[in-house]
C-alpha cells in the first residue's frame, strides 16, 4: 500500500514496484490507506508529506488494532533535514510502529530491495501466525482429550470406590484399606492430569474465604504422617503462631502443602527427618518444608517449578512422578498473591521449600452476609438416581437403601426426567453425560416446573471449575465429582429437605 499525496511519488513508486514483480496499490488519503493495511497488507509506503496530525491519529488507531503476531513494516520517504523530526513523530506511536527511513532521492534498486525485505519479514509473521494457530488448536484438542479422559477414568473409579464402601462390616479390613488408598491415589492422579490444562490456560479458579493456614498445615501433616511413618521418617512440626489467617482457597492451600510434604517424603531416605514450620514474617505467613534427603543440584533450583521437570529417577521410578506437582504449587501460591522458593546446597544435602502468602487484612476478614442454606434434617429421603453406568447405578441403589433411603433409578435422561416430574423425590442424584438428555437440561426443566421442591445433586465425572459453575447455573444445588467420598454424599443428603 502506498500513500504519497503530492506530485507523482505515488504513481512512480507503484510503477517501479510492479516492474519488479511486486503487487502495489495506491491510496488517495489516510482513511482508505488504514483500511487497506488492516486487510492483509504486506507492507506500507508513505511520504513525510502524508503525516498530518489527523493521519498520525488514524495510523495509530490502525496499528493498535494489529493482532499480537503482527508488526506491519512501514517504509517512509523523507529528506535529510526533516528525518529526525519525522522519526520523532513515529515514536509517538509507541512500540507498534516498525519504521524504515529511506532518504530522498530514492534509487529504484533501493526502493525495490527495501520493499522485498519488508515483504519477506511480513511473510515470516504470517507463518508465525499460522504456527501459533496450529499450536492453539492442538492445546484445545489436548484439553478436550484430558477432560474426556478424566470423565472416562472417573466412572470406573466411582464404581470401585462404591464397591469398597460396600465392604463395610466384612472381614476384609486390610484389603479394603489397600483398595481405598489406591483408589484415592488414582483419583489424585486424574485431578493432577486435569490441572495441567488448568495451569497452562489460567483456568484455576479460587473459592476464597478466611482460612487458618495453621489448621491447613496441621490437617495435611496428620494426613501425611502414616506415609512418613511407613518410610521410617520423623515428621517434626513447629507452628510458632496459631490462627494465622489468610485469604484463600482452603482446598488449594491443602494441595500446596500436601504436594510439598509428598515430595519431601518421596525424596528423603528411611530414618530421615522432615521439618515443617509455620511462622509470620512481616505481612506474610511463611511455611517451610525442610528435609535431609537427596537434595537438588544448583542448576535445577530455577527449573524445578517448570512443567514436567523432574530430577533423576531410578529405573523402577519409585521416586518418579508426573513432574507437575511443583508447577501446581507455584501456580496456586501465585494465585494467592504469594511466592515459593526452593533452596538446596546440592546433592545429598537435603532441600527446603519456602512458601509466603500474605496475611489477611482486616477488610478481607470482614464477614460477608451469610448465604441462606437449607437446614440439615435427619431421616430417610426419597431419592432418584439417574445414571447410565450400570455398576455405579446399582451400587448407589444398594448403598442408599442400606442406609434407609427409598431409592428409584433411571438409566437415561429422558426416562429419568419423566420419573422425576411424575413423582418428585426429595433428592435427585443426576449424572451429567446421560444418553437422550444431559443432566444440565434435566436440571433446567426441573427448576422450570418444580422450582426448588427437589434437591438436585450433580454426581459426575466432569469436575473442572467451569463444569461446576455450569451445573450450578443450570439449577443444581451442589456438584460432586466422581469418585465422590460417600461421607460427603451423606452430608449433602442430610441437608436436603424432606417432603411434608
Amino acid at each position: 500500500m502506498i500513500l504519497a499525496p503530492t506530485g507523482r511519488d505515488a504513481q512512480l513508486t507503484c510503477e517501479a514496484l510492479r516492474t519488479a514483480g511486486l503487487s502495489a496499490e495506491v491510496a488517495q488519503d489516510i482513511g482508505p490507506f488504514c483500511d487497506k493495511i488492516a486487510d492483509a497488507a504486506g507492507a506500507a509506503i508513505l511520504t513525510e508529506e502524508a503525516l498530518t496530525a489527523h493521519a498520525m491519529e488514524c495510523l495509530r488507531a490502525a496499528l493498535e488494532k494489529q493482532p499480537p503476531w503482527s508488526d506491519l513494516p512501514l517504509l517512509l520517504f523523507t529528506s535529510r533535514p526533516s528525518a529526525e523530526l519525522t522519526m520523532h513523530s513515529f515514536e509517538q506511536l509507541g512500540g507498534r510502529a516498525n519504521v524504515t527511513m529511506i532518504e530522498r532521492p530514492v534509487r529504484v534498486k533501493t526502493l525495490v530491495s527495501a520493499a522485498q525485505a519488508a515483504l519477506r519479514a511480513r511473510r515470516r509473521q504470517y507463518e508465525i501466525r499460522d504456527l501459533v494457530g496450529e499450536l492453539e488448536q492442538r492445546v484445545d484438542e489436548r484439553d478436550q482429550f484430558l477432560a474426556m479422559l478424566s470423565h472416562e477414568l472417573r466412572n470406573p473409579l466411582a464404581a470401585i470406590a462404591l464397591a469398597v464402601d460396600s465392604l463395610d462390616g466384612r472381614d476384609v479390613s486390610n484389603e479394603q484399606a489397600i483398595l481405598t488408598r489406591q483408589t484415592r491415589h488414582l483419583a489424585k492422579l486424574v485431578d493432577d492430569l486435569l490441572d495441567i490444562a488448568r495451569v497452562t490456560t489460567g483456568k484455576i479458579a479460587l473459592q476464597t474465604t478466611a482460612v487458618d493456614f495453621a489448621d491447613v498445615v496441621e490437617h495435611c501433616v496428620e494426613t501425611m504422617r502414616p506415609r512418613a511413618e511407613a518410610r521410617r521418617l520423623q515428621l517434626v512440626v513447629q507452628i510458632a503462631q496459631p490462627h494465622t489467617i489468610v485469604r484463600g482457597d482452603a482446598v488449594r492451600l491443602e494441595q500446596v502443602v500436601n504436594n510439598l510434604l509428598s515430595n519431601a517424603i518421596k525424596y528423603t531416605p528411611p530414618e530421615g527427618q522432615i521439618d515443617v514450620t509455620l511462622d509470620v514474617d512481616g505481612g506474610d505467613v511463611v511455611l517451610r518444608v525442610r528435609d535431609n534427603g537427596k537434595g537438588i543440584p544448583p542448576e535445577m533450583l530455577t527449573l524445578i517449578f517448570d512443567m514436567f521437570m523432574q530430577g533423576e529417577t531410578t529405573i523402577d521410578r519409585t521416586e518418579g512422578g508426573m513432574g507437575i506437582g511443583l508447577t501446581l504449587v507455584k501456580k496456586l501460591v501465585g494465585l494467592h498473591h504469594g511466592n515459593v522458593r526452593a533452596y538446596s546446597r546440592g546433592r545429598g544435602s537435603g532441600s527446603e521449600f519456602v512458601v509466603r502468602v500474605p496475611v489477611a487484612t482486616e477488610e478481607q476478614l470482614r464477614p460477608a452476609a451469610p448465604p441462606q442454606q437449607r437446614v440439615a434434617q435427619p431421616g430417610a429421603r426419597r431419592i432418584l438416581v439417574i445414571e447410565d453406568n450400570n455398576e455405579i447405578r446399582d451400587l448407589l441403589h444398594l448403598k442408599l437403601r442400606k442406609l434407609g433411603h427409598s431409592v428409584e433409578a433411571a438409566s437415561d435422561g429422558v426416562h429419568g426426567l419423566e420419573k422425576l416430574l411424575a413423582d418428585p423425590p426429595d433428592v435427585a442424584l443426576i449424572d451429567i453425560g446421560l444418553p437422550g438428555m444431559d443432566g444440565y437440561e434435566i436440571a433446567r426443566r426441573v427448576r422450570a416446573t418444580l422450582a426448588t421442591d427437589v434437591y438436585l445433586i450433580a454426581l459426575t465425572g466432569y469436575g473442572q471449575a467451569e463444569d461446576k459453575k455450569k451445573a450450578l447455573d443450570a439449577g443444581f444445588d451442589v456438584h460432586l465429582t466422581k469418585p465422590a467420598d460417600f461421607v460427603d454424599l451423606q452430608n449433602m443428603l442430610a441437608r436436603a429437605p424432606v417432603a411434608s
